[in-house]
Formats: structure tokens, C-alpha cells, sequence
């Protein structure tokens, strides 16, 4: 089937890929890749209170994350809120800090119950999002280049075609397989970038942005 970046891609395919993803080249980056989480594993373990570190690295994360939403604030604004008791916070950096909260909401979820579900993923986006809605079920999300708008990609549509694809991505997350971790995990993300689950304001790749209508 040829791609048409105006139709939405509704024939998504499931993960894993028809092609060799575990190539040589890509397995060298993850000798590097593993040997870089091992040195901050190690001066992770140096530190007292871990959870210290990584709230910074969430933060950092969530703030650049917020960027390409437009939901702008900055590192200093951002760690004052977040150490001070005040109630005097813009609504961009509270956005900010809420990818925070989700985050631990997540990991003591599965820490009661280690599998991942689409109900925790709408429960955490709520939470990001601070509104009760779901699975995307409005259409015209697209992703266009910012400058020209010529449309680039549009992702799946409709409710059940996208918990569909949500499904099978599941099925892939929690296969025991022998794929690399870290190639699972590039995979995953790429995915979900890909299927656009959740209708919030969110950039693209690249130069890019999505519009919503």
C-alpha cells in the first residue's frame, strides 16, 4: 500500500517490524548506550535521597518535552516552584511539574502491579493534562511542517482503530522475547509517537507541528 501523508494511518503496522531492526550498527550503540546507564547507575548509588536525581532528570525532561508543545517555562522558574510551598505558580510550569507527578503515579502503580494497560496510560495523561478525557476520538490531527503546513503525517483514527493499536502495542511490550531492551524500548516510543493515542496540543519531529481542528 502506498503512504499518503493526508490519510490517516490506519493501517499502522504492529510492532515488531517486518525488517532486521537488531543490526550490528544499531547493537553497538547499545554497548555504548548500556555502558553510559551503568556510569549513572553507579554515581546514582553515591547519592542519598536517588529520588532527588531523578526528579531533576524528569523535570529537565518534562520542560523540554513541554517545549515542543509551546508550554514554555524555565529551569529556574521551574526548580523554585518545585522546592518552594507556593501557591504562586504559572500554569506552564504547573503542566511542567505534573509530568513529575504522573511519573511516580505510574511507577507505584506498577509497583502494585507490574503491567501496563491502556487505563494507566489515560489515568496518567489525565493527570499531565489535568482533564478527564481519552482516547483521542476527534479526527484532523495531523502533523505539518511548521513554516509551509504541508501536511507530513496523519496518524490512526477513530477510538477503536487507535485502542486497537494500543492493544497490539501492549501485546509487544509485554512479549518475552529476546530483543535487546534498549531497542525495545526505541521501538515502543517510536510507536506511540506514531499512533497518536491521546488529543493534546503536541509538536512533531524535526521542524514540524501537529494541528488539531
Amino acid at each position: 500500500m502506498t503512504f499518503n501523508p493526508n490519510v490517516p494511518y490506519n493501517d499502522l503496522p504492529p510492532l515488531p517490524p517486518a525488517v532486521e531492526v537488531e543490526t550490528k550498527t544499531i547493537l553497538k550503540r547499545t554497548i555504548t548506550a548500556r555502558s553510559a546507564l551503568a556510569e549513572l547507575k553507579g554515581l546514582g548509588a553515591t547519592i542519598p535521597n536517588q529520588a532527588l536525581l531523578v526528579d531533576s532528570l524528569i523535570l529537565q525532561e518534562a520542560k523540554t518535552s513541554s517545549e515542543i508543545e509551546n508550554i514554555i517555562t524555565t529551569s529556574d522558574v521551574l526548580f523554585r516552584a518545585f522546592t518552594a510551598s507556593t501557591s504562586k505558580i504559572d500554569s506552564a510550569t504547573k503542566e511542567v511539574l505534573r509530568y513529575r507527578e504522573a511519573l511516580w503515579k505510574g511507577f507505584n502503580a506498577l509497583q502494585k502491579r507490574p503491567v501496563l494497560s491502556t487505563n494507566l496510560f489515560i489515568d496518567l495523561v489525565q493527570t499531565i493534562k489535568e482533564h478527564k478525557g481519552g482516547i483521542s476520538n476527534m479526527p484532523g490531527t495531523v502533523v505539518a511542517n511548521a513554516t509551509t503546513q504541508k501536511v507530513l503525517y496523519a496518524p490512526p483514527e477513530g477510538e477503536a482503530v487507535i485502542r486497537d493499536h494500543l492493544k497490539h502495542l501492549l501485546e509487544f511490550m509485554h512479549a518475552d522475547d529476546d530483543m535487546d531492551p534498549l531497542v525495545k524500548l526505541a521501538l515502543i516510543h517510536y510507536q506511540l509517537k506514531r499512533s497518536i493515542p491521546f488529543r493534546t496540543a503536541m509538536a512533531a519531529w524535526a521542524g514540524s507541528s501537529i494541528s488539531c481542528f
